[in-house]
């Protein structure tokens, strides 16, 4: 053997030790790493029982959480919480549905079904009618009625639809056999008189200016109780106010006006929304609606497909004593 040949050999002898010390070592590194992994996991588990045991920190409430970040952001959370008021709510024989849930902003008929029955909220469907609105014309109404109807025959079952009207001579404009396959109408009162530009004044745009509440407020009183006289089915957002004269709420809603407003909805069947995310109406409304013997409907108004939190409508009831005969029969009063 040459002394090149003996050089070469030498070489790969030592390639291959190296190779099998790193073989070595690594399979030494994994089992401690394996080592420290598994007694980690341990202490975590006896942290965690005890954490649980001292701080009375459920489990279920733990796996909740767990499973509420991995749900669809169109179901509600199922926590604990959101469960027992639940359990309260149908304990005194109350059943919600919401009628404001809008198929916009990524919502669906089909989200909608979904959301009802992971909850057991029923959920019914709309979207907005006008002239500057989704529905503008009859063909774009009759797309929407179709489209909720089909998702309710694909899931098997019933899904209310609905508008809500933004145009005050909707009854007039659209086609009455369109409107008569409707299942409610929504109206609300939050587009009054027009701008300088000749548009119909949305009031809650922050460009809204109002110089004297109390002569501003006569008017609106007016276009309330004319809005009453359509034949809708719920008021929205009762007693709403823009941002600039909220604060005036308790002297501008006095009780006349409110008495005369819920009298004007009793009287026309229509049933007065208390809406999830809204600070109207206002607690001492609700009460004395309730004692005036209206009706009462529940709605989220959506923007998009997210879940929107119900605190409202659970403290509504509490606060008012709502019980299921202060629950309205919603149903179509167009003719």
């Amino acid at each position: 053997m040459t002394k090149h040949s003996k050089n070469s050999l030498q070489i790969c002898l030592l390639r291959l030790f190296h190779a099998k010390s790193r073989e070595t070592q690594t399979a030494e590194s994994r089992w401690h790493r394996q080592s420290r992994m598994n007694f980690c996991g341990i202490c975590g588990l006896v942290f965690g029982f005890l954490f649980t045991f001292f701080c009375g920190i459920s489990s279920a409430d733990t796996l909740a959480a767990t499973s509420s970040a991995e749900r669809p952001a169109w179901l509600y959370p199922q926590t604990e919480v959101f469960r027992r008021r639940l359990e309260k709510i149908a304990a005194r024989g109350i059943s919600f549905t919401d009628y404001h849930i809008h198929t916009r902003g990524g919502m669906t008929p089909e989200k909608a079904l979904h959301r009802e029955a992971d909850s057991g909220i029923r959920s019914a469907v709309l979207e907005n009618e006008g002239r500057e609105w989704p529905l503008n014309d009859n063909a774009a109404l009759a797309a929407h009625i179709a489209a909720a109807r089909r998702a309710a025959a694909s899931a098997g079952k019933a899904l209310p639809v609905g508008i809500q009207v933004n145009d005050r001579d909707w009854y007039k404009r659209l086609d009455p056999k369109l409107l008569r396959q409707l299942d409610y109408v929504l109206a609300d009162t939050m587009i009054m008189g027009e701008t300088a530009e000749g548009k119909p004044q949305r009031l809650w745009l922050p460009s809204l200016k109002i110089p004297d509440a109390d002569a501003w407020m006569e008017a609106y009183m007016r276009h309330n109780l004319r809005i009453l006289d359509e034949p809708i089915s719920i008021l929205a957002n009762p007693t709403y106010l823009p941002d600039g004269i909220a604060a005036q709420y308790d002297r501008l809603w006095t009780p006349a006006r409110m008495k005369t407003l819920i009298e004007k909805a009793v009287r026309n069947n229509v049933a007065l929304e208390i809406q999830a995310g809204s600070p109207f109406p206002k607690p001492a409304f609700i009460r004395l609606a309730r004692q005036m013997g209206a009706k009462f409907s529940f709605g989220t108004n959506n923007f998009d497909d997210k879940a929107r939190d119900l605190s409202k409508w659970f403290d509504a009831i509490d606060a008012a004593d709502i019980g299921p005969a202060d629950i309205a029969v919603v149903k179509l009063n167009f003719r």
